[in-house]
């Protein structure tokens, strides 16, 4: 019986080992594409990222003009901008005077420029693995669930106007190490290579 027990302390020993080590592997992945500790999560200004504006530059609002090609959608991916542009203004990202004719100009602040990320995204947060835990075998690759929680998040992303973006944001920043960490899978090869699940560990998620 002693053995026995013997036997099972050195097994779980040895599984609590591995995960330790797949959860290096993991942090690794994370913050590898991400240096700055500062570009986790991401707030784009457009819902086409192709069409992104430039933040470090005056922008002036406008209206489509009625009878443009694609009118319908200009108008809506307009109003979508022109709304985060003021709750961009309403954070502190960015200075918003208003104009003659009804329009807007926008610039950016220094706390906007200290968030700006290459893309002209508004970029904070650095991914923090909690725990991971294994759950199969599948396809030659090992999956695991993983918890994690975000730190250097800044006062603004805490704004509950953010919600009026995505209320998920608010949701995953809430989430601390102790209490309620979110979580997330990922398959990891025999070499440790981490293969992707979804969208790959460690890219940013863009809002």
């Amino acid at each position: 019986m002693k053995k026995l027990t013997i036997l099972w302390l050195l097994a779980f020993s040895l599984i609590g080992c591995g995960t330790e080590q797949e959860k290096r592997v993991l942090q690794a992945e994370f913050d590898e594409s991400n240096p700055s500790g500062n570009s986790a999560i991401c707030l784009s200004s457009v819902s086409n990222p192709s069409d992104s504006i430039n933040l470090t530059e005056p922008y002036i609002t406008y209206d489509i003009i009625p009878g443009t090609d694609d009118y319908d959608y200009l108008v809506m991916a307009n109003n979508w901008l022109n709304e985060r542009l003021a709750i961009f203004a309403q954070l502190g990202l960015l200075n918003q005077q208003a104009l003659a004719n009804g329009q807007y100009r926008y610039t950016l602040t220094e706390l906007g420029a200290n968030y700006l990320y290459k893309d002209n995204r508004f970029c904070f947060g650095r991914v923090v693995i909690v725990d991971m835990k294994y759950q199969k075998k599948q396809d030659g690759k090992r999956l695991y669930t993983y918890r994690y929680y975000l730190e250097n998040v800044p006062d603004w992303a805490n704004n509950p106007l953010l919600d009026e973006i995505n209320s998920v944001i608010r949701d995953i920043i809430a989430r601390t190490a102790e209490t309620k960490a979110r979580g997330g899978m990922v398959f990891l090869t025999s070499n440790k290579r981490e293969v992707a699940w979804g969208d790959p560990a460690g890219s940013r998620r863009i809002f």
